[in-house]
């Protein structure tokens, strides 16, 4: 064997003990820079209790402190079984990260109760990390979309918090129409949005300017004003557009779909109190059919 080629060998493997040592190097720094995560916002999915996902389940298993609502509570109340349950501090999203003098704006929560909860919950993550424990924040549906929990991404960035993601009451209705929210005769996108009671609101995202476009719309319909929200519809989308009101996403047995156009839907409404779990669709893919009638 000459020499040049035992030269080439041990070239070669000292490059790939160097390459070893160089990824585990990086890898171990990378650990550092990331703390292990003890601290999640976990989604526990919408409406009946076996709409949570394995992954969620096993998180909350291994969690020793739990931050719900007492109707999150009542939804699992034997995976929650034996943990130390606190208040979410629902509202704090409302003053998180504002000057005193902005949050007071704000008519709908107390500034000083908001702050005291703040410090509280903060307290209590921050002493159980210390002291190794994991940490819960438990949201409805999908935590992201409209979930008032997010500041706590924020709040506890250096913690490395991880969130869990959930079954949304958007995909549980999408289920209950049974249609392709994309696959519109004319329109093959949707627009999330909601209404919180500003249907008056003229910003670059209300109601009038998402709907020129006339892509599918999605509303999450706190406080919505259905009345107001159709009589905007109507400047941008035909009066014979379908719409549809899916009532109680995710809850077999409650689940309700009321559908019309936007010309009837509120005849179809009338006298008739929604109940607070109910997302509204716009767009003509509710009534699209891929093969066409015979007739």
């Amino acid at each position: 064997m000459s020499r040049f080629f035992i030269f080439g060998i041990r070239q070669s493997i000292l490059l790939a003990l160097l390459f070893m040592f160089a990824a585990g190097f990086v890898q171990n720094a990378d650990a550092r820079k990331q703390p292990k995560t003890q601290l999640y916002l976990v989604g526990v999915g919408t409406g009946d209790p076996d709409n949570i996902t394995l992954r969620a389940i096993n998180v909350i298993k291994d969690s020793d402190i739990i931050f719900c609502h007492k109707r999150m509570r009542d939804r699992f109340p034997i995976l929650l079984q034996g943990k130390e349950i606190h208040d979410p501090g629902f509202g704090i999203f409302a003053i998180y990260g504002k000057t005193p003098e902005e949050a007071k704006k704000s008519k709908r929560f107390n500034y000083e109760e908001k702050m005291k909860a703040f410090e509280q919950i903060s307290a209590i993550i921050r002493d159980a990390v210390k002291q190794g424990k994991v940490v819960s924040v438990l949201g409805s549906g999908d935590t992201t979309i409209y979930g008032p929990n997010m500041w706590y991404m924020e709040a506890f960035e250096d913690l490395n918090p991880e969130v869990i993601p959930g079954l949304s009451c958007f995909n549980a209705a999408n289920a209950a129409l049974r249609k392709g929210v994309t696959s519109g005769e004319k329109a093959h996108s949707v627009i999330l949005t909601a209404s919180f009671g500003r249907e008056e609101y003229t910003g670059p995202d209300s109601i009038e300017n998402l709907s020129q476009h006339q892509a599918s719309m999605v509303f999450f319909t706190m406080f919505l004003d259905m009345e107001k929200v159709v009589e905007k519809l109507k400047t941008h989308y035909p009066p014979d557009t379908p719409i549809a009101i899916v009532l109680f996403a995710g809850y077999k047995d409650k689940e309700e779909i009321v559908q019309g156009t936007l010309d009837t839907i509120l005849e179809k409404t009338k006298g008739e109190k929604l109940p607070f779990e109910h997302l509204i669709y716009v767009g003509d893919f509710l009534t699209k059919r891929y093969k066409k009638s015979d007739k």
